[in-house]
């Protein structure tokens, strides 16, 4: 077993496009991630791209950028030891890893145990598949986003980051961020009725897979159910652009969206946790 990093993005996508392609709900994550990043002018710097081989054949694969979590839908548990003696050798430090959790709470596990770090809290998400989409009867319609939107939807987008994330770790630059996902093709449906009142966004479909997230609806309008119209639009978005699976996560301290999420048509598929270290790691520095 061999471990592989790589400093331009799109080499790496082109070394891992096919593994994580087995799996297009597993890996919806990376595969919405990276098919993004590597549509963009300038990609960002400084990202962690790993790819593990057993011979020639891509058995696992992870990476990072910014303060982003380290994605870990890609490392089985039989990767994870050398994955770690990798980082921790080379000084490769994060934060937050996220992933279903199978796979994130053994990682965590052990990278907490070899880089001496402790864990500081666990988000649980739930993921969600589209089986027939119920469309609810709402006030108002939908129009979709554009560039001229991009400052509310940034707007609405940190304002999703601050609840969903509790102000930790919110983007960097929000319209910016609302940009290059109009830029790469997203959707962005915004729900009007008489003025904007809520929106979602949704990738373009990649290997026939399209996710949506954020979903936000600012709190002076809530519970008129124009979540769940804007959810809806962006699940007929995908599909008619050629998406077999529409996917969204769903936090599981939020009864609320994930009740409105099976009402029109969501089916639970599994747990993803993200979880967030203290401390730095030292050792391997």
């Amino acid at each position: 077993m061999r471990i592989e990093r790589y400093q331009d993005v799109r080499v790496f996508w082109g070394v891992v496009e096919g593994f994580y392609a087995t799996d297009p709900v597993r890996h919806t994550v990376p595969l919405t991630v990276l098919s993004r990043l590597v549509a963009l002018d300038e990609p960002p710097a400084g990202m962690v791209l790993l790819a593990v081989f057993d011979g020639d054949e891509v058995v696992g694969a992870t990476f990072q950028y910014g303060a982003w979590p380290l994605s870990l839908s890609g490392l089985g548990v039989g990767v994870q030891g050398a994955v770690v003696e990798f980082l921790l050798e080379h000084g490769i430090d994060f934060r937050r890893v996220q992933g279903p959790r199978d796979v994130t709470d053994s990682f965590a596990g052990v990278w907490s145990g070899a880089a001496g770090v402790g864990v500081e809290r666990v988000r649980s998400e739930r993921l969600f598949r589209l089986g027939e989409l119920v469309e609810p009867t709402v006030a108002g319609g939908v129009r979709l986003g554009a560039e001229a939107d991009s400052e509310l939807l940034g707007r609405w987008c940190s304002e999703f980051s601050d609840e969903a994330l509790d102000g930790d770790e919110g983007l960097p630059d929000p319209v910016q961020f609302a940009r290059d996902a109009l830029a790469s093709g997203r959707g962005a449906p915004i729900w009007v009725d008489g003025i904007p009142v809520a929106m979602a966004l949704v990738t373009k479909p990649v290997l026939g897979m399209s996710r949506i997230g954020p979903v936000y609806t600012p709190k002076d309008h809530r519970g008129q159910g124009y979540g769940s119209a804007v959810t809806a639009a962006a699940a007929k978005w995908a599909r008619e652009r050629g998406a077999r699976e529409v996917l969204l996560f769903a936090d599981l301290d939020n009864p609320v969206a994930n009740s409105i999420y099976q009402r029109i048509g969501f089916r639970p598929v599994f747990e993803a946790v993200e979880t967030t270290f203290t401390g730095r790691n030292t050792l391997g520095m």
